[in-house]
């Protein structure tokens, strides 16, 4: 989970179009960790990788290399604060810049960068992530992502699609330069509550629900304490328990565990925003989903992975890169109680192999699949720490 709220000015006349006759335009994207990755230029730079994110207005740099330059217009620093339960962050704010993607250019756009690189991006999804864009491209086209194909298609604001016969189309409100949905959540106990959502594309779990937003909303019974992300402001802890269903529309989705952060990280979307929490990628994944914002609509269209069942991670550590083109996996993160907890894996192991196969053999991806296997499946882990090889055994458990 990725949590982003900021708060600078608007400038004027910011447009994002397109440079060719074409009436679409279709862009790959990289999908780790349920988050989309597309290539952007900043001010004719080389091309930068960036998150694709519905629930960020402006372009946030989170991280830049020395080789990387971006000429950035008037910059002046700042401080901006977001989800997550610190201080505020400095950061430098310019406006008046350009952007380019294929096939599209952008002008007046205004980006921030930040002076630390507090969410660790590139380490977390295994490949050079410069940053996140998001609401500069939603609200000028017509944009169709087909997480199956893994590519989203820009069409121009006027274009008009033909109806999919197994799609249906829900109102989509547009507030603060944030897009919401209403579903519903059905709970534990039968009661099924109404819930307004960001829809938020830079979300890598199923669903978030905000306890203090409304006294319907209850906690499972059996919930874990989790670590559920990082925002601007810190760390976002919480809960994590299921829910019965999870329904929009016709579309019933059962079983799902939601997340429920801890009000304090959640403080500066309550300030702003009567949402209920929000629809994270581990849900939308499992359609062809138009966002329409000209016309405020969007579309869903199950896909193949429309009734596979919700899986999260049941080892409770978290892995990172932290060489950046090597195939070097490093524990980063260790849930207190969880099975990887209770054998003893720490911070900063290095994990040789899974179940006998070797790492230098498996991609960032093909690692966190073992973590989100069905419940009993055991994990073999060899590991590398201060200068000795260990070996551990562990059994994913469901704790929900």
């Amino acid at each position: 989970m990725i949590g982003l709220e900021t708060h600078a000015q608007n400038i004027a006349h910011d447009t994002v179009t397109f440079v060719t006759k074409r009436k679409s335009i279709t862009v790959p994207f990289h999908f780790i960790h349920n988050l989309m990755i597309i290539p952007v230029q900043i001010n004719n730079s080389p091309p930068l990788n960036f998150i694709l994110d519905t629930g960020v207005k402006n372009i946030l740099i989170t991280h830049l290399e020395y080789s990387d330059t971006l000429n950035l217009k008037h910059a002046s620093e700042i401080e901006i604060k977001g989800l997550g339960t610190g201080d505020t962050l400095k950061a430098y704010y310019s406006k008046g810049n350009s952007l380019k993607m294929k096939g599209i250019e952008g002008q007046n756009q205004d980006v921030y960068v930040l002076k630390e690189d507090i969410f660790n991006l590139s380490s977390r999804m295994g490949m050079p992530v410069h940053g996140i864009i998001g609401y500069d491209i939603f609200k000028n086209f017509i944009v169709k992502i087909n997480y199956s194909a893994q590519n989203i298609t820009l069409y121009r604001p006027d274009a008009v699609l033909k109806p999919h016969k197994r799609g249906e189309n829900y109102p989509l409100y547009l507030e603060r330069d944030k897009a919401y949905i209403y579903a519903r959540v059905r709970q534990h106990n039968g009661d099924t509550v109404r819930v307004k959502l960001v829809v938020d594309t830079g979300a890598s779990h199923s669903l978030s629900l905000y306890l203090p937003s409304n006294n319907q909303l209850t906690l499972p019974p059996k919930v874990m304490e989790a670590y559920l992300g990082r925002g601007l402001s810190g760390d976002i802890n919480g809960k994590i328990g299921r829910i019965n269903s999870f329904s929009i529309g016709r579309h019933e989705l059962q079983n799902l565990p939601a997340s429920y952060p801890d009000e304090k990280s959640i403080q500066a979307a309550m300030n702003i925003s009567d949402r209920n929490g929000n629809l994270g990628s581990d849900i939308l994944k499992r359609f062809t989903v138009i966002f329409d914002y000209p016309h405020r609509q969007m579309t869903l269209i199950p896909n193949k992975r429309y009734k596979e069942p919700f899986h999260y991670n049941l080892a409770g550590f978290e892995v990172g890169t932290p060489i950046i083109g090597l195939k070097l996996y490093e524990v980063s993160h260790v849930v207190e109680g969880s099975p990887a907890h209770e054998v003893g894996l720490k911070l900063g192991d290095q994990i040789l192999s899974i179940n006998g196969q070797n790492c230098i053999e498996m991609s960032l991806q093909d690692v966190l699949g073992y973590l989100e296997k069905g419940p009993g499946k055991k994990l073999k882990i060899r590991l590398y720490r201060q200068k000795e090889i260990h070996q551990v055994t562990l059994t994913l458990q469901s704790r929900i």
